[in-house]
């Protein structure tokens, strides 16, 4: 669809909206106005789609960020011509997010969701119920309290539904051993300062990537500069990401668990092999099974498992097959995602199939009775572009089995420092709902040559905690 703007440049937040309501390069076009008064900010939004033609209106006063005025201008055009979204006319990443600031107030999330955005009453209860969990876990924490992300940018394979930095690691495996060092050393640098500064570190999430694509030697040399590097003893979880199941070994597996690991992600993603093979995953249901029990052996009491809804050649039925098995395994997270066909991903570029809006639907239909129907509620959720259906990703959790990193990170409950290579620290001050971000480098070269730019993460993450604390 062809978008105008006219009087503002604010053209993310327009986009959101586009995307939120109408496929990727739907035909039509849309106008996206903001005209200024004395007394108003107005938006207006007019959009032709199949031979039709409609208008939406809103307003915001002068000098406040029209971005909702703007968003909520398209959506009440849009719906007079397509089905509204099951999110209604919010367009973020964190729905959940938004519930909580409602909560906080006193009022009641799932009536004003509905009210306020024509969210439908299943995502407004999903969102609520997600806000309850992030809530009770921001009132135990302290301005002090820190998470801790290490980032591992390396895979066995790409993925075709992938579009994260991730480097295939036998065409990178002579930089592995020097970019664990110099992890190492960064992660004695940040050590160092946030003892300095009086930080705890509560939540440890190992990401990337695969961390456990590296060898027992690697794995070791990373695990010995964080325990001697931090104080770990007050930390309330430490998970490391197993993500793809033909890099666990029970020496691996056996390594995690002797070096405080709480928590480990094991991800089938299907457990079907036709489905496996499309999307390139280089390992079978049986591997995943096996993986599973190597780490129940090791002694591990929670363990995540991520599946995807809409993969190419998935069917409701082989979903249905996939939720069955793992459900069958009891791990104490299991996370559903809906496929987003994101740039710079094969099922993208190569335009593969995948994401059909009926069988997505019914997979997460199905799901949500499922998981609800042995004992898991949802504890946290996102949302993605180019989702089929608009639809979210949500993690279901047994009792007191909560992912905390991930409600820390996806709820912005407290600051996150990232070390490694494509790592975002997000430093978050809840006294003022300041939230800033700064990158480090994305590819693993690129990290091992510019050590100027870890000194100066470090230096920025500093003066940022000095001026909170």
């Amino acid at each position: 669809m062809h978008l105008t703007l006219q009087g503002h440049d604010r053209y993310f937040a327009v986009e959101q909206s586009l995307l939120n309501y109408f496929p990727p390069n739907a035909p039509g076009t849309a106008i996206s106005k903001l005209s200024q008064g004395a007394l108003w900010q107005t938006a207006s939004a007019v959009i032709g789609f199949e031979g039709k033609r409609a208008k939406g209106f809103s307003r915001a006063k002068p000098g406040d960020n029209p971005d909702h005025a703007l968003k909520t201008a398209f959506y009440r055009a849009a719906r007079q011509l397509t089905e509204p979204p099951p999110w209604g006319a919010l367009t973020g990443i964190r729905p959940a997010k938004k519930a909580l600031e409602i909560l906080k107030t006193g009022l009641d999330p799932i009536r004003e969701l509905k009210l306020r955005y024509d969210v439908a009453e299943p995502q407004a209860r999903l969102a609520a119920g997600c806000a309850d969990f992030a809530w009770e876990l921001e009132k135990k924490l302290s301005p002090y309290d820190i998470s801790l992300y290490i980032g591992i940018p390396f895979c066995p394979s790409k993925c075709a539904y992938c579009s994260f930095i991730s480097t295939a690691a036998p065409k990178q495996k002579h930089l592995i051993g020097k970019y664990c060092s110099t992890l190492s050393r960064e992660i004695r640098q940040a050590g160092e300062l946030c003892k300095k500064l009086g930080l705890r570190v509560r939540t440890v999430y190992w990401g990337g990537g695969t961390p456990t694509v590296l060898s027992p030697e690697e794995l070791r040399l990373v695990f010995a500069a964080l325990g001697e590097s931090f104080d770990l003893n007050g930390t309330w979880e430490y998970t490391v990401e197993a993500g793809r199941p033909d890099t666990i070994t029970e020496e691996k597996s056996g390594i995690l668990k002797s070096h405080e690991t709480t928590r480990i992600s094991i991800n089938p993603q299907s457990l079907s092999p036709e489905v496996l093979a499309a999307v390139g995953r280089e390992h079978t249901p049986e591997m995943f099974f096996e993986a599973f029990s190597i780490a129940r052996k090791t002694g591990f009491e929670s363990i995540n498992a991520d599946i995807i809804a809409g993969l190419p050649g998935d069917t409701a039925e082989s979903f249905r097959h996939t939720l069955e098995g793992l459900v069958g395994l009891y791990p104490e997270n299991i996370t559903v995602h809906t496929l987003a066909k994101k740039k710079g991903s094969r099922v993208m570029e190569d335009n593969i199939p995948g994401g059909n809006a009926d069988v997505v639907e019914e997979s997460l239909d199905f799901a949500e009775k499922a998981l609800l129907g042995n004992g898991y509620l949802p504890y946290y959720l996102y949302r993605q572009k180019f989702t089929s259906g608009g639809r979210e990703n949500v993690g279901w959790s047994l009792a007191g089995k909560q992912g905390l990193y991930n409600l820390c990170m996806m709820e912005e409950l407290s600051t996150i420092l990232a070390l490694g290579a494509g790592g975002v620290t997000k430093l978050v001050d809840p006294a003022t709902n300041r939230i800033e971000r700064f990158f480090q480098c994305k590819y693993p070269l690129e990290y091992l040559e510019r050590c100027d730019k870890i000194n100066e993460n470090l230096n920025m993450f500093e003066k940022f905690c000095r001026n909170k604390l």
